[in-house]
């Protein structure tokens, strides 16, 4: 308990330490780190890759930012306390619950409402790139750090739940002392049973409070309080009755998969829902399912009454085509299935009598034992997705049987679903589906050791939206993704993203956006803007794509990424493996408009194999202090940005780098080995070794060298060595491939470093020339050098400066 000017930042940070190495604390133990107080926020350093220009922060007492540099006392910013929340969950396995109930963004105004002010300030001092670097680098979890970002404040973390007093763009108020979110708190925690009730239900108990939305961050926030269990969670939609108009509504429309053939399970009570429905409703030509509202309307039955609440069922008639081989149609339970013995209705497909015009195949996978195997057998993207191993196997039983159908029906009748009628956008002559507007950018993330940052690294693998192709092999074992969704709309939008997993018909959650309590949403993805998942300001962690089934070498998916300008509640969609669906949930679905929804489909296939090289080979040589590596680095550089790559393959004499830049072939730039030493026969012998020795490798597998690159330091006359090189580069080449050579001359740099005006050296026979026109004359005897002279006369071979001042 850290009260007034006990609430020092030293104290504050203190005291999270000493929770994180409590040894009284037991595993799993719940934790509440409550902060009552002022927030802020003020520019993210550039160096710590915060997603955003600003960062938010707490206000300690003794905060004093603007004072001189040497003496100031900083905020705790997102970043800080999201390590050392993390470093907490560490040693208790994440079973936190932190509530701030303070202002998420700088605002010094004070409300319209009497006595009442807000919880924020304007933050007047500047954060310095190096603030809490000493509690960064210390951590419990290695050196790479955790597989989530510290951006805890917008997420969460995966181990800790946050509930904040409002919205990003709102300010938290007080009033006697006393701050509004912590009053509704705590008269909504009062009376109720923390095992029956979740974070999210706690936010639908609170009174609303005007112009403050409290909110609830972190992808588990669907768990019960102060504790980690989960409780199920398919939606429960609300049934509206309408005696007068004769008519009931349902709040779930085609955004949630809603279109004729639906059935819609009714009960009297969220507490019945776990046994038979009171009643049933099918979605007829009679319904009306609205695609600009999430609802459905029908006629009521003298059955139904209110209040009342609903559940689908089951998904439209039968569009999922299936293969049963022989042996499992003469299986009792496949006749039990499929006669309708067993009361509970007819699987939802259709069975096809030849293999080309089903999805699925189902058979025996060893006739020594009794389970029934599924195989892919989709006719449309046969060569593809006949690779997909289907490793689950389910006992030859009615019951099991029908519901693994069931499940595999559900899953494809989201994964192929769309908007049936979209919203066009655009100019008049310009009309396109609204999903035509938005994008989603694959990229591979590294970890930034200095600012303990995930952050996007090289191109955009889902290049012009056509999907993302990983080859799982030991280079690509430790990469995590990351995604971008950008809206080109001018329509504010909320964001779901799923991961369907063609191997076992799961289909997980990876994105939702954030719960509040009674208030209207607000659509975190803006229009015109971009919305981060997986780095920056994201609500969950980066993401591993890998193939799960370790026998198989194959495996595809795809991500989906609903977009909605409304609210929806989307959870029914999640499940598990086959045979086993998630049972059915207890928990409310908001009734909200939908006035637009679309959907972006992004394929991932993963194939596991050894890492191919490309076939396109540049070789570089030069020797020590030829500006080769200064050449390289700009050379990466420019291809793939600051981080320069790793290399793909190495030994003691060669390296090689393999580049993949969008729309064009890979390629693989190779350093050679070159000669050192005039006198050092044992040396040259070991480099044309190595060399002969790589190349009839990299010969073997079809690989040859497109071009070479020789280095050559144009600071000095040329020596022995360089001649050696030189002639090592044309053996390699061979006589028909000096087209394909560039002689790059390096460290101009240093003759304009030097000065026009100064001599070369005092004394000289060029000692009336600038440095510069030194190069000039040493370029000059380069290419008088016989082989050289025959190159340039044919012109087969190109020259380049490298260097401040080449041309």
């Amino acid at each position: 308990m850290l009260l007034d000017d006990e609430a020092t930042r030293e104290n504050i940070i203190q005291a999270l330490k000493d929770l994180a190495n409590d040894e009284l604390i037991e595993h799993d133990d719940p934790i509440i780190f409550y902060f009552a107080g002022h927030g802020s926020e003020a520019p993210a350093p550039e160096d710590w890759h915060w997603g955003h220009t600003n960062i938010q922060m707490i206000i300690p007492w003794d905060c004093r930012p603007s004072v001189d540099p040497n003496s100031a006392v900083h905020g705790i910013p997102d970043r800080t306390l999201g390590h050392l929340l993390t470093e907490m969950a560490n040693g208790n396995n994440g079973n936190t619950t932190v509530i701030f109930d303070c202002c998420h963004s700088g605002s010094g105004t004070r409300s319209d409402e009497g006595d009442s002010q807000t919880r924020g300030g304007d933050y007047m001092g500047k954060l310095p790139a190096d603030l809490d670097k000493n509690i960064l680098s210390e951590s419990s979890n290695g050196n790479r750090g955790v597989s989530v970002p510290h951006n805890f404040r917008h997420h969460g973390l995966r181990s800790h739940i946050l509930l904040a007093a409002c919205a990003p763009h709102e300010v938290a108020r007080e009033e006697k002392e006393a701050g509004h979110f912590t009053r509704v708190l705590l008269k909504a925690l009062s009376g109720v049973s923390t095992t029956e009730i979740t974070y999210e239900d706690l936010l639908q108990r609170m009174d609303k409070l005007v112009n403050q939305t409290p909110q609830c961050e972190g992808p588990l926030r669907s768990r019960y309080l102060f504790d980690k269990k989960v409780p199920n969670t398919k939606a429960i939609h609300q049934v509206v009755l309408n005696r007068k108009a004769d008519e009931a509504t349902i709040g779930a429309g085609a955004i949630h998969g809603v279109e004729l053939g639906t059935m819609f399970g009714l009960w009297k009570s969220q507490a019945d829902v776990q046994g038979s429905p009171d009643a049933k409703v099918e979605v007829t030509a009679t319904s009306v399912v609205r695609a600009d509202k999430s609802t459905v309307t029908f006629r009521p039955g003298p059955d139904i009454v209110e209040p009342m609440v609903a559940q689908i069922l089951g998904v439209p008639n039968p569009k999922l085509c299936i293969y049963v081989a022989p042996e499992v149609k003469k299986l009792e339970c496949y006749k039990i299935a499929f006669s309708n013995l067993n009361g509970r209705g007819l699987p939802p497909v259709t069975v096809v009598d030849t293999k080309h015009l089903a999805t699925i195949g189902l058979y025996i996978p060893d006739s020594d034992a009794c389970f029934i195997g599924f195989e892919m057998l989709d006719p449309i993207a046969k060569e593809v997705i006949q690779k997909q191993r289907i490793r689950h196997v389910i006992p030859p039983d009615a019951a099991n049987l029908q519901d693994a159908l069931s499940h595999i029906a559900a899953y494809y009748h989201h994964k192929d679903r769309v908007n049936l009628r979209p919203q066009a956008v655009g100019e008049v002559n310009e009309v396109e589906p609204f999903s035509s507007k938005f994008t989603v950018d694959v990229f591979v993330l590294e970890w930034v050791s200095r600012s303990r940052q995930w952050v996007p690294k090289g191109h955009n693998r889902n290049v012009q939206g056509t999907g993302v192709k990983v080859t799982v092999c030991e280079q690509t074992k430790d990469d995590y993704y990351g995604f971008t969704v950008n809206n080109h709309t001018d329509t504010d939008v909320f964001v779901y993203l799923f991961y369907f997993d063609s191997s076992d018909f799961s289909i997980t959650e990876i994105h939702k956006p954030m719960a509040v309590a009674q208030s209207d949403h607000i659509a975190p993805l803006e229009k015109g803007s971009f919305l981060t998942i997986g780095h920056g300001k994201s609500a969950v962690g980066p993401q591993v794509l890998e193939i799960s089934d370790p026998e198989a070498d194959f495996e595809m998916g795809y991500l989906r990424c609903f977009v909605s300008a409304t609210y929806v509640d989307l959870s029914s969609m999640v499940q598990g493996v086959i045979p086993t669906s998630a049972a059915r949930g207890m928990r409310d679905a908001p009734k909200a408009s939908t006035p637009l929804w679309d959907c972006i489909t992004v394929p991932i296939i993963m194939e596991r194999s050894p890492l191919k090289p490309p076939e396109h080979m540049v070789g570089i040589i030069g020797s020590k202090g030829n500006g080769k590596h200064t050449f390289l680095a700009e050379f990466f550089k420019s291809l793939v940005g600051n981080q320069s790559p790793k290399p793909s393959f190495k030994n003691a004499y060669v390296k090689e780098y393999s580049i993949d830049i969008p729309e064009r072939s890979p390629f693989a730039v190779v350093d050679l080995p070159s000669f050192e030493d005039s006198e050092d026969i044992n040396g040259r012998i070991a480099v044309v070794q190595a060399t002969l020795s790589y190349l009839t490798k990299e010969y073997q597998h079809g690989r040859r060298f497109r071009s070479f690159i020789w280095c050559y330091n144009i600071s000095t006359p040329m020596s022995e060595v360089d001649r050696a090189n030189l002639k090592l580069v044309m053996d390699l080449c061979g006589d028909g491939k000096f087209k394909n050579v560039v002689v790059v001359t390096t460290h101009w740099n240093r003759g304009v470093a030097v000065g026009l005006s100064k001599p070369a050296s005092r004394g000289s026979i060029a000692g009336v020339l600038s440095p510069v026109e030194q190069y000039e004359r040493n370029e000059q005897q380069l290419l008088e050098v016989t082989k050289l002279q025959k190159w340039l006369r044919e012109g087969r071979v190109r020259f380049e400066r490298f260097g401040a001042g080449a041309e």
